[in-house]
């Protein structure tokens, strides 16, 4: 049997924690191909899956081989369309986006008033007033939860998490940008990371990770830094003349607190590790900084929510494409179209060798009859 024609599991359901068993099975008869295969594929069984004392037979008739089939991976279930909903994990990131997006019109209207507010106080030339103070408090608070409050799914710069992953935070190491990573020689440069504090509440192992530096070629360079860093969450790009880091949010306090490092003595001093600087990206609104009491600071928040108001747009926008994304529907197999598998795959196994049955059983792990009924019925 091949294992390159089929792409994904037959079964539908959990399809993701199936795919590599999917892959596997591939020796199996189109529908088209059971009407003129013989008598290799005539047969179907009928027993359920979870029968016991039951199994396909291991040998073909004299002369025939078993017939191959590309089956389209898609849902059993008809009519009405498999919702992303019942994949592992397709509540908790459709409630995640939802938040993100409920967080993002509480800040866009918290901004908005604010803006009113800074503008007529600043055209006026009057002191600022209580409401104006409430509208500030209103903010700050409403920045400060942001991490919460919006699921994970906003980082500190209004940008939206990638779908497959959580809202980052950026940040540079004082001392190495392309300038020095085109300089010095070669050198091994040793980073340890702290680990990850525990559920405990104790602090997980340190990783140590090193990078080996040899002065040639940026791109080069930069790829070996992500090389290293990738398996420990770290990022690596190059903006400008600059290296931009960015690690999960979560993962980021452990790691702007305890991250060491050490060279030879050309980029980085030798001997003992010594504490990294890292230089975190500004926030796109810094609230808990602005000084409203004199016109300054309150041009100078203006022009923070100015900036900001697009980059929340942006980021919203973005989300509900996420959003849409995640809730369209996958594929349905009608009912005859379940039947006519069903056959396929009975008549294949018909005629299957031992190691052929054998690569399948794995993928019918667990599931029972009244599974196949539930996904089969429409």
């Amino acid at each position: 049997m091949r294992s390159d024609a089929l792409t994904a599991p037959v079964f539908g359901g959990d399809r993701a924690s199936r795919s590599a068993d999917g892959a596997r099975m591939a020796a199996l008869p189109t529908a088209p191909a059971l009407a003129t295969s013989g008598a290799g594929v005539a047969a179907a069984r009928s027993a359920p899956l979870d029968a016991p004392g039951t199994r396909p037979a291991l040998s073909a008739p004299a002369g025939e081989k078993p017939v191959l089939i590309d089956v389209a991976a898609a849902p059993l279930r008809a009519g009405d369309g498999a919702s992303p909903a019942r994949e592992p994990g397709a509540q908790l990131q459709l409630g995640k986006l939802q938040q993100g997006l409920d967080y993002l019109d509480r800040l866009a209207a918290a901004m908005q008033q604010l803006k009113g507010g800074l503008s007529e106080t600043l055209a006026r030339q009057t002191p600022p007033s209580a409401t104006l103070g409430g509208q500030v408090d209103q903010l700050r608070q409403l920045w400060s939860q942001r991490s919460r409050e919006a699921g994970g799914r906003v980082d500190a710069e209004l940008q939206a998490a990638p779908e497959d992953g959580a809202a980052r935070q950026r940040f540079k190491l004082r001392g190495l940008d392309l300038a020095v990573l085109q300089q010095g020689g070669k050198e091994t440069l040793r980073l340890q990371l702290p680990g990850q504090p525990q559920e405990s509440g104790a602090p997980g192992k340190a990783t140590v990770i090193a990078v080996s530096l040899d002065g040639e070629g940026t791109q080069q360079q930069l790829q070996a830094l992500t090389k290293a860093l990738s398996p420990a969450g770290l990022s690596v790009q190059a903006q400008g003349t600059e290296i931009v880091f960015s690690v999960t949010e979560s993962q980021w306090p452990a790691l702007r607190d305890g991250l060491t490092l050490r060279g030879e003595g050309k980029r980085f001093p030798s001997g003992q590790p010594v504490r990294a600087l890292l230089e975190p990206a500004p926030d796109a609104l810094q609230p808990q900084r602005w000084d409203l009491k004199e016109a300054t600071g309150q041009r100078q928040a203006l022009g923070q929510l100015l900036q900001a108001q697009p980059k929340v747009a942006q980021a919203r926008a973005r989300l509900h494409e996420q959003l849409e994304s995640a809730a369209r529907p996958a594929p349905s197999m009608a009912p005859e179209q379940a039947g006519a598998l069903a056959g396929a795959l009975a008549g294949a196994l018909s005629g299957a060798e031992y190691s052929d049955v054998g690569a399948l059983l794995p993928a019918l792990r667990g599931m029972h009859r009244q599974r196949v009924r539930q996904l089969l019925s429409p």
